[in-house]
């Protein structure tokens, strides 16, 4: 492709394939600089024909273009988005994790708490059942003395019922009878 001045290409509309070749061979045909690699190319060509080749690119490079960076931002937002999801559902876990954790706990120290009372109320029970043993063991110790003392009253009344009357004696007390050594009635023995 031969080199086309400022007029030339403002009055012709050049194709994408156009420009890159006609880059390719500015830059081919341009005279070498003496003892470098660097050639000079004419800058308002290169740029000319670098701008035409943009112009040139089709609407649908360019939409794919801002089709790939919205696609990015789209999947930068929903990675961003799932983090905060996963963050959310962690802590969420966690969280039932700790609660469960406090409900067993909690249900442990309750059946302990049942537990120790069931074993105290027995306690209880059997300490309230062995002093009501020792207290009925002990009325019927005092009611068999009192049941002998009556029964040697009787005996000892037995012989004087059989006896007459005797006015001169109304209490009968003739002879008293021997009920351990004491007139009195001792509960506690």
């Amino acid at each position: 492709m031969t080199t086309l001045n400022d007029d030339e290409y403002s009055e012709q509309r050049i194709t994408l394939e156009e420009a890159l070749s006609a880059i390719a061979e500015l830059v081919e045909n341009a005279k070498a600089m003496p003892l470098s690699a660097s050639v000079l190319v004419p800058r308002d060509e290169i740029l000319f024909l670098v701008d035409a080749a943009l112009d040139a690119l089709p609407v649908e490079i360019r939409n794919a273009q801002l089709v790939l960076r919205e696609r990015h931002e789209i999947a930068e937002k929903a990675r961003f988005e799932a983090d905060e999801i996963i963050s959310a559902a962690t802590a969420k876990a966690e969280r039932l994790v700790a609660r469960t954790e406090i409900m067993r706990q909690a249900n442990q120290t309750a059946n302990r708490m049942i537990q120790e009372a069931k074993e105290e109320a027995a306690r209880l029970k059997y300490a309230a059942q062995d002093f009501v043993d020792q207290k009925l063991a002990g009325f019927e110790i005092a009611l068999e003395a009192i049941q002998r003392s009556v029964k040697a009253g009787r005996l000892k009344l037995a012989p004087a019922m059989n006896e007459p009357f005797n006015p001169d004696d109304p209490l009968g007390e003739a002879e008293a009878p021997d009920v351990g050594g004491s007139p009195f009635f001792d509960q506690d023995l």
